[in-house]
């Protein structure tokens, strides 16, 4: 026995109901009891409701539950955790209720809902009451107590009053109906109440429901489970074994299904009672076979015409599927179920522990698995049932059994001691074969002969076996290699042999699975079709059931149904399938893994009972699905795009920002980490998924593979211009519209416009700084240059003049030489004229002596001397006598003569020589010069003149 199980992030026990079936034959729904945290399995839920973009809301002890199918969010008021009534006016507003509190909830921008309290606009802002119902009615709010009713309208609260209290306000079409505690029946319009003729029938009672009742009657309910028609004229009892059955169940609630054309009636001590407008009993779901709960608080039906449950533990939520009723087996009962089959009359289920038989009509009969008879003589694995002829075998873990119409058991082949997947028969050449799928080979029964063979030249364990139209028999082994075989004329062995594998064709799949389809050969082996190419004798793709196929994958099995209708069966899904061998079209599919049901793994299977009816085999039960009662329809047509919640950007250390969902939004790159928020309607009862993707030059905006999420992030997202689009997925290839909202990723401040001129006007600056500075590094380099070759000419001519300078010294100092030396000379000329003309003693040579004593001191005074003097001198030292005048005015000629002889350094005796003074004259002349220019004691007369330029 297995036993349910938690999946995915909804955490879900499912059990199966069971119904009876009328003329009319309705399908058996789908029980999901929901479980996923504290606040919901362990917690009183008082009440339920749904807006328009399927949001299920939920009042419980801890607050006010909603769930968009893909998570569920707690929202608790401040003052008083307790939510008992709930009435949803918008997405935007839901009002709540609860012990001493009333209040509002608004959604903001984030997507979430803040709570403001009402009970500040009561004249006390302090009540001690406890609400049981809220009903809205255009612009009014009723706040229903024991005590009292509060119409909130333009945000101010007036208070209904009675002298005995209320029971519970009701609504029923467009009226409000309500009971006075132990009292009669009112209708309240506005904030006027008016009593309901004929209602002091129910004095003493309680009324619970009040239900539509055809076009214009209305049907009320009182929790002794009486229920009563009212016509506008009087009360009369409606269906007294109905009532007779809800005595002592205390009926609590109820709801009318338009579309199912019948009511759900929830009781606090036996759960839920499903009847039909005529009053019989369809379904009755409580503990025994379904609900986790017996005591029933709230029902509310959703947009899918499924059927929510509040209790006092937990949720649960009955699901229809067209066309499919649910079974499930208890820890007691029958178990995996691996094949079914009709035989003269009865339902036989093969399992794990062997077979059940149940009569047929036991179908319509919701104590279905407490009514299974186990058949003797089965005991252990059963994996197929084969009719053959007015013959039924199935294949057995010990062998090929037989089932006989009196339902006892026989082994009708003896000789076969292993376990047996399948038996079936084919006509080959003319003659009858039956064929026995064994765990270790192929047996071949000749029905003519009565002979039967086991084919052992296939060297591997056989899992399948198939037969075409040209007799070849198809062989599945335990590797997934492929072989296909012909018999030889005895039927006593392959004559020819072919094995269809990667070793022996690299092209083909590692594994190759096989299967039979309106009679045609079909292998499926890496998501693709492949089929048998008669010409080529290979194996070739088939890309028309490829392409139909393109969104399902793994391929588990696929089931014959009539003529070219077949069912496939993958890891999560089925779908019924038409193929003819030219075109292949899915007519309609079905996701099971998010309703909690699931396959056999590695044997899943469905079983055809009739051509219209096919079984599913569950771990856990089976399900049944009715062909004649499903349209084809375009799921795709049906999915409601996804709607925005909430865009959040935030940025490292900031505070969130919230932006429109309205309008295209511009957010700056401090805040580029962003936050969507969007919710599916329907996505709990279509078990859908999504798909999204970003658009943009820098991100990969291919669509995501479909997830069960509400919420996409993006972290640091570049500048740029953003597309989001999402979508909703079943999973199965369909798709909603496209849900798209556009946003701008602004620049960063250091790559905003201001910035670039900010950089623009920097670079231009350091273009010209660079500008300048090469431009001043090349005239300093050109300066340098030019000082270089200024330089050199100076240098050049430095030296022009230092040499001209010292040719002029060397002529000064010549001249000055030849003039000192002159008069040297012509003084000694003097002295020797004088002393011959001393010693001379004839008078006729006086005159002579005394003219060239004359002459020779004629040219001592010689002013040409110095005139040619100065000229050298002053060519040498051309400021000298400048600047010496300027700081010595007072000096005269000859002392300037003195100070250009001290200036060349002469000594005292060419001094002398040269201005033809004495000595002594010399030594006084300098003696006074000194005083003139007014010279220290310690400085030397030549170097003062010296340092004169």
């Amino acid at each position: 026995m297995l036993k349910s199980y938690p999946k995915r992030s909804l955490l879900l026990f499912f059990f199966i109901i069971f119904s009876v079936f009328e003329e009319q034959s309705r399908a058996t729904p789908l029980v999901l009891n929901i479980y996923k945290n504290q606040y919901k399995a362990a917690t009183k839920n008082w009440s339920l409701g749904q807006d328009e973009r399927g949001i299920i809301y939920c009042g419980n002890d801890m607050g006010l539950l909603e769930s968009d199918g893909m998570s569920w969010t707690l929202n608790t008021p401040p003052r008083s955790p307790m939510v008992r009534a709930l009435a949803i006016v918008s997405h935007k507003t839901v009002f709540t209720g609860g012990n001493n509190e009333i209040g509002r909830w608004d959604r903001d921008a984030s997507g979430h809902f803040a709570y403001t309290s009402l009970t500040g606009l009561l004249k006390k802002n302090n009540i001690d009451e406890s609400f049981w119902k809220i009903w809205c009615d255009g612009k009014r709010v009723y706040f229903q107590s024991f005590s009292n009713i509060y119409l909130y309208e333009n945000n101010r609260i007036s208070k209904i009053r009675s002298v005995n209290g209320f029971l519970f306000l009701l609504k029923v079409r467009n009226e409000f109906w309500v009971q006075e505690i132990n009292g009669a029946l009112f209708r309240l319009k506005g904030s006027q109440l008016a009593k309901i003729p004929g209602s002091d029938l129910f004095r003493g009672t309680v009324v619970r429901v009040i239900l539509p009742l055809g076009q214009n009657e209305v049907l009320v309910g009182t929790s002794d489970g009486k229920l009563f028609r009212y016509n506008g004229a009087g009360f009369v009892l409606w269906n007294t074994g109905l009532s007779e059955r809800l005595k002592g169940t205390e009926l609590n609630c109820g709801i009318y299904s338009e579309h199912k054309r019948s009511y759900f009636l929830g009781t606090l001590l036996n759960g839920v009672y499903e009847v039909s407008e005529t009053g019989q009993l369809i379904n009755h779901f409580n503990t025994g076979n379904s609900l986790q709960n017996n005591t029933v608080q709230a029902l509310f039906e959703d947009y899918q015409h499924n059927v929510w449950v509040a209790m006092d533990r937990g949720l649960s939520y009955i699901l229809y599927k067209e066309g499919f009723s649910f079974y499930k087996s208890n820890e007691k009962d029958a178990g995996s179920v691996y094949a079914a089959t009709l035989w003269n009359g009865h339902l036989l289920l093969g399992t794990n522990q062997g077979v059940f038989v149940v009569s047929s009509d036991a179908l319509n009969d919701p104590d279905l698995f407490s009514k299974l008879k186990f058949i003797e003589g089965t005991q252990g694995q059963v994996w197929s049932f084969s009719k053959i002829g007015d013959r039924l075998y199935f294949g057995h873990n010990s062998g090929v059994k037989e089932i006989s119409k009196g339902l006892t058991v026989s082994s009708p082949l003896p000789q076969i001691h292993t376990g047996v997947f399948r038996i079936f028969e084919s006509i080959i050449r003319g003659r009858i074969y039956q064929f026995i799928v064994t765990y270790h080979s192929l047996y071949v029964y000749d029905k003519t002969t009565q002979s039967l063979h086991s084919m052992t030249q296939i060297p591997e364990s056989i899992l399948r076996a198939e037969t075409d139209y040209l007799g070849n028999i198809w062989l599945e082994t335990t590797s997934h290699a492929i072989y296909k075989c012909r018999l030889d004329d005895a039927a006593t062995r392959f004559k020819y042999i072919t094995c269809f594998s990667k070793k022996n064709d690299p092209s083909l799949p590692a594994q190759i699975r096989l299967f039979k389809a309106g009679e045609r050969i079909l292998l499926v082996g890496g998501n693709h079709f492949w089929t048998y190419n008669e010409t080529r004798n290979r194996l070739q793709q088939d890309a028309t059931l490829s392409r139909c196929f393109a969104n399902l994958s793994d391929i588990k099995n696929i089931v014959p149904i009539r003529d070219d209708i077949n069912w496939a069966i993958t890891g999560n899904a089925i779908c019924r399938f038409f193929y003819d061998g030219y075109k292949c079209r899915i007519e309609e599919s079905y996701r099971l893994e998010n309703n909690s049901l699931s396959f056999v793994n590695e044997y899943e299977n469905i079983s055809m009972l009739n051509d219209s009816l096919s079984l599913l085999c569950l771990d856990d039960g089976f399900a049944t699905h009715t062909l004649s009662k499903v349209r084809r329809s375009n799921l795709s047509t049906r999915l409601v795009p996804p709607f925005l919640e909430a865009v959040k950007a935030t940025g490292l250390e900031r505070e969130p920002v919230y932006c429109s969902v309205n309008e295209e939004a511009s957010i700056g790159y401090a805040y580029n980490s962003v936050t969507i928020n969007f919710t599916v309607r329907n996505a709990f009862a279509q078990a859908l998924m999504v798909q999204y993707r970003l658009k943009n030059a820098n991100v990969d905006d291919r669509w995501c593979d479909p997830v069960t999420t509400n919420s996409v992030s993006y972290a640091r997202l570049p500048q740029g211009h953003y597309v989001f689009q999402v979508r909703s997925t079943d999973g199965l290839g369909n798709y909603s519209a496209i849900t798209e909202y556009q946003f701008d990723i602004r620049a960063p401040w250091y790559r905003s416009v201001w910035a670039w001129i900010f950089y623009i006007l920097l670079l231009a600056g350091i273009a010209y700084l660079i500008r300048y500075y090469v431009i001043r590094r090349f005239r300093n380099i050109q300066m340098q240059q030019l000082r270089m070759l200024e330089a050199e000419h100076l240098r050049n001519m430095n030296e022009r003049l230092q040499g001209e300078i010292e040719a002029k010294n060397g002529e000064l100092l010549t001249q000055t030489s030849f003039i000192i030396r002159k008069n040297e000379l012509i003084l000694h000329l003097k002295e020797m004229v004088e002393n011959m003309s001393e010693k001379n003693t004839q008078k006729s040579m006086i005159p002579l002596f005394q003219k060239m004593s004359r002459l020779l001191s004629d040219r001592l005074d010689a002013e040409e001397d110095w005139k040619m003097f100065m000229i050298q001198f002053e060519q040498k030292h051309s400021l000298f006598f400048k600047r010496l005048k300027e700081k010595h005015p007072e000096l005269t000629p000859n002392d300037l003569r003195l100070c250009a002889c001290l200036k060349l350094n002469l000594d005292t005796k060419d001094i002398a020589s040269l201005m033809n003074l004495s000595v002594r004259a010399v030594e006084n002349n300098r003696y006074r010069l000194r005083k003139k220019i007014d010279l220290k004691p310690n400085q030397i007369l030549n170097e003062y003149f010296i340092e004169i330029e």
